[in-house]
């Protein structure tokens, strides 16, 4: 699975496109090498969206539930 997180800093720097090839999904990163910072050759990594989709309802149910505990949590009186 893609990470969003690494996605979001790469696109930010110019290094990652994204292509659909018929119905499939795709992100090219771009590579350097370490010790040169010559470019590599890129890398491909195919997306899976339904599976994205699938993360992102996870974590929004993750966060509406921390949401809650946090309310509660904040409104709890000392005894």
């Amino acid at each position: 699975m893609i990470d969003a997180k690494r996605y979001l800093e790469k696109k930010k720097k110019g290094l990652v496109r994204l292509a659909k090839l018929g119905d499939a999904h795709v992100a090219t990163w771009d590579t350097f090498d370490p010790e040169t910072g010559e470019k590599l050759k890129p890398v491909v990594e195919a997306i899976d969206l339904d599976g994205m989709k699938k993360v992102r309802k996870n974590a929004n149910d993750l966060l509406i539930g921390i949401d809650g505990l946090i309310a509660d949590l904040e409104a709890l009186k000392p005894v």
